[in-house]
């Protein structure tokens, strides 16, 4: 059977290898500058060339609005070399205006059985699919903290703390759409400046939610295969799974695809029971277990129950249509029938 861990030798696993240095926009689209000047002439400053407050400032001048706040600001270090690190920004911003979203969680709600096609929610179950940031990794410092260093890196207006909690979970590259980068050349290089910054930042401040190691190995001691599936690309998952020395508790790591072609939940759950199914595991009863409405609603198209638990990155209404909500480790535990 083919195992799709791709497993690593402790002894030859580098966790200090920094991502190569995104190569500059006018690089690989030499029309950039280009298309900055027309999107200028036309009145659409969503990607200024300029610095942000200039930008802002030109952009009142024409729509005759009042200031907004005070500008942005931005520190950063250099190495012994001279390069510019993007991870060393220190961003200084005005408080966010915007309406903070509720995040109030549910209480906890026991399974409530359903017929679908490789599960009913209730146990025993014949393998489990985990989501990863929110639900087995709390991550959400690191990746708001890249993506706002991102943002500032591109002169981009960096969104609210509740905005960029937001963006925890989904496929990054749908975040940075709903900023206006709907260039597909931008969308890409702002992905791959996002990861270096990401990478350079590390996992120290990333930790594992209390007591989900110990379901997880817990999982794999009984004999349930398990399974990835998260919208982070697969290197990056194979990288905190093995920080957290849980890789090998895993039947398959399933993840989006390094260009993100693969990347919505939907897409990304089929890929991790096609991979399931070719190591000849049972799909009969099979559980998704997650923090947001994607994987509640991306694990259903396939005929896959989620319980929801309520220490990620959700709020309001995402527990909608899970067989299940839980609020602790010990809770998880119970359903699936586990001891911590």
């Amino acid at each position: 059977m083919t195992d799709f861990r791709n497993d690593y030798d402790d002894a030859d696993f580098d966790t200090t290898e920094v991502a190569p240095d995104a190569p500059l926009l006018e690089e690989v689209d030499p029309q950039a500058q280009l298309r900055e000047a027309a999107r200028e002439a036309e009145g659409n400053y969503a990607h200024p060339a300029t610095d942000t407050a200039q930008a802002a400032d030109a952009a009142r001048e024409v729509t005759g609005d009042a200031p907004a706040g005070p500008p942005l600001h931005r520190t950063g270090d250099s190495d012994g070399a001279g390069r510019f690190s993007p991870a060393s920004i220190t961003v200084v911003h005005p408080e966010a205006t915007e309406i903070e979203t509720d995040l109030t969680q549910p209480a906890f709600r026991p399974v409530t059985p359903v017929d679908f096609t490789h599960g009913t929610g209730a146990g025993p179950y014949t393998a489990v699919l985990w989501d990863l940031d929110g639900t087995i990794s709390d991550s959400a410092a690191g990746i708001i903290t890249a993506m706002r260093k991102t943002f500032d890196t591109f002169r981009m207006p960096i969104p609210s703390e509740a905005t960029l909690l937001s963006y925890v979970g989904p496929p990054i590259i749908d975040s940075f759409k709903r900023e206006h980068l709907d260039d597909a050349i931008e969308v890409q290089h702002a992905l791959q400046t996002y990861r270096e910054i990401h990478d350079e930042l590390g996992l120290e401040g990333t930790p594992p939610f209390a007591g989900i190691p110990e379901i997880i190995r817990a999982l794999h001691a009984a004999g349930i295969p398990q399974s990835t599936a998260t919208s982070k690309p697969e290197s990056g998952a194979r990288r905190v799974l093995h920080h957290y020395e849980l890789l090998n508790e895993f039947a398959a790591i399933t993840g989006a695809s390094e260009d993100e072609s693969r990347s919505k939940k939907e897409d990304v759950v089929a890929e991790a029971l096609r991979r399931l199914d070719a190591l000849g595991v049972d799909l009969s009863n099979v559980l998704m277990i997650g923090d947001r409405f994607y994987d509640v609603q991306g694990s259903a198209q396939h005929g896959v129950p989620c319980v929801y638990v309520t220490w990620g990155y959700g709020r309001t209404g995402e527990d909608e249509g899970a067989v299940a909500v839980v609020n602790t480790a010990a809770q998880l535990a119970k359903i699936l029938g586990v001891q911590l």
